[in-house]
């Protein structure tokens, strides 16, 4: 009998060569292979609680250095305020600022006053409040930098801050004016979602992070609606949303032509966020001393973490029975342990009172209150999310309430 051919054994094709594949692929083209995992980088904004609330990170958190952050709210919230001081926190880590400013609201000499740097090398203000112009301008100049990052060449710590969105306008929305005719353009929302499908993916590869104002609107329903202008481009293309709004800031310092407050109270709601839970916090924005970075901190300042953090509303007592000084909570005023005093909540924020040992010791609480303790209640960020903006359709147009988003 004829001996019967032994069947070949298959050759195996072990992934490691795919990866090789992979990288030689992306020695000539603009993809990204990730082989390491990399130490996240953050820009602080300025407050330690809204970096805490955006990153689940109190020391050395903010907005993350590679992703879209989108501010969103009406006029007057702080929404220019945090990105101007999320600009000075950016060059003191390294990076340039490219500002784009849609709505003719700041001068170039103006930047120092908010501590930014707007020397040559150091930041770039850019204006137009056409979209196409600017998705032309953000294109080229990201198609470039590929070009160059491809070519072996080191890309600078870039940042760049859009300010803001709902001021822009569309080509056709323009001619239409010129041409005397006055009706809704059904071209603007599609043309801004282009903007950020075009630039999304660039922004990851070079690792450029992109602050991203949005105006805000009440709608006229009988109970009025906050909405986010220009459809869903950002909604989607944002790692982080950040919805916004306001109340009066009183201190005491107001005169009688301050109109009744000294600055503003800011309550920001986050959505869309993989780094932190979606919380809501207020923070102080004043007039004359813009961000105090301590504010909203008192919050975590409670009788239950004193031992740990050393302040609290109440007083150190000597237990007469035994010797031992024990904390007795209550009243109005703030116990302060390593000062050995107590402060009015006016006097509290300060580094006086917050020094860096004091933040060290509140680190692990804040952080622990804020970061995701599983995969499920991620997913069910996500799949509210999707629900909300399931019914977006394809002309780009979708009333989306903030108040939906975190009932």
């Amino acid at each position: 009998m004829a001996k019967k051919k032994e069947a070949k054994e298959a050759k195996k094709f072990e992934f490691s060569k795919v990866g090789t594949i992979l990288d030689n692929i992306a020695k000539s083209t603009p993809i990204q292979v990730v082989n390491e995992i990399k130490e996240k980088e953050f820009i602080s904004t300025g407050v330690y609680l809204l970096d805490a609330c955006i990153s689940a990170k109190l020391l050395g958190g903010g907005i993350p250095a590679s992703r879209i952050t989108g501010l969103i709210g009406e006029s007057g919230t702080g929404k220019s305020f945090i990105a101007y001081s999320i600009c000075k926190s950016a060059q003191k880590i390294g990076y340039s600022v490219v500002f784009i400013d849609t709505e003719e609201s700041i001068d170039l000499g103006d930047f120092p006053k908010y501590g930014v740097d707007n020397s040559p090398d150091k930041m770039r203000l850019v204006r137009s409040n056409k979209v196409e112009e600017i998705n032309i301008a953000l294109t080229q100049l990201l198609d470039e930098l590929k070009e160059a990052k491809l070519n072996g060449y080191e890309i600078p710590k870039i940042l760049i801050v859009l300010d803001s969105i709902g001021m822009m306008t569309s080509s056709k929305e323009k001619n239409d004016i010129l041409e005397g005719k006055i009706k809704q353009d059904m071209t603007r929302a599609k043309s801004l979602n282009a903007l950020f499908r075009s630039i999304n993916s660039d922004l990851g590869y070079l690792n450029i992070p992109l602050v991203a104002c949005n105006h805000s609107y009440m709608s006229q329903d009988l109970f009025p609606r906050e909405i986010p202008k220009g459809g869903m481009g950002l909604i989607y293309a944002a790692s982080i949303l950040g919805f916004l709004s306001k109340s009066k800031l009183k201190d005491g310092s107001e005169d009688d032509m301050d109109m009744g407050q000294s600055g503003i109270t800011v309550l920001f709601k986050t959505q869309k966020n993989r780094l932190a839970k979606p919380k809501k916090i207020k923070f102080d924005i004043s007039f004359v001393h813009g961000m105090n970075p301590y504010t909203g901190l008192d919050a975590f300042c409670r009788p239950e973490f004193y031992d740990k953090i050393g302040i609290a509303q109440g007083k150190e007592e000597v237990d007469k029975s035994t010797g031992e000084i024990k904390f007795v909570p209550g009243g109005n005023r703030w116990f302060v342990r390593h000062l050995g005093k107590t402060v009015t909540t006016k006097q509290l924020f300060n580094q006086n009172i917050f020094t860096q040992e004091v933040l060290e010791a509140m680190e692990p609480i804040v952080n622990d209150y804020f970061k995701y303790k599983s995969l499920e209640e991620i997913e069910e960020v996500e799949r509210k999310f999707e629900e909300i903006t399931e019914d977006d359709d394809s002309d780009g147009f979708s009333d989306m309430d903030a108040d939906e988003l975190f009932d």
